[in-house]
């Protein structure tokens, strides 16, 4: 029973984690600000990224970290401890959300490349 605890717990835990992560990286990146009308005097505001891309990111920031928390605990059945197990399980978890979180970062704020910063001086990026 101890097993299926850790597994529920840490479950429910990680969904809500990866969820609220999913949904602050989201919302904070340069992408969805643009289309919520940060931009210039509200130029281009979009506001379907509310019931297209918000969904998704929900759904996929509840749903996946779970499964990356189970994998674990599931491959590593009857072998050590359940505090070792666990702690194997946290530590991939951790891991996919960031890797996650850097992956949605990537897809939100994209690269342009017509703005290529050549030094770290602000008088570089003062042209855009």
């Amino acid at each position: 029973m101890e097993q299926r605890d850790a597994a529920g717990y840490g479950g429910c835990a990680t969904a809500a984690i990866g969820a609220a992560v999913a949904v602050y990286v989201w919302a904070s990146s340069r992408r969805t600000g643009l289309n919520m009308g940060m931009g210039f005097e509200g130029h281009s505001r979009d506001l379907s990224v509310l019931w297209t891309e918000l969904p998704l990111v929900l759904l996929a920031g509840a749903l996946i970290p779970p499964l990356a928390w189970l994998l674990p605990l599931r491959l590593l059945r009857g072998r050590g401890t359940l505090r070792a197990r666990v702690l194997v399980a946290a530590v991939c978890t951790a891991g996919f959300v960031a890797l996650s979180a850097w992956a949605l970062h990537t897809w939100a704020n994209p690269h342009h490349p017509d703005h290529i910063r050549l030094s770290g001086a602000l008088a570089s990026d003062l042209d855009q």
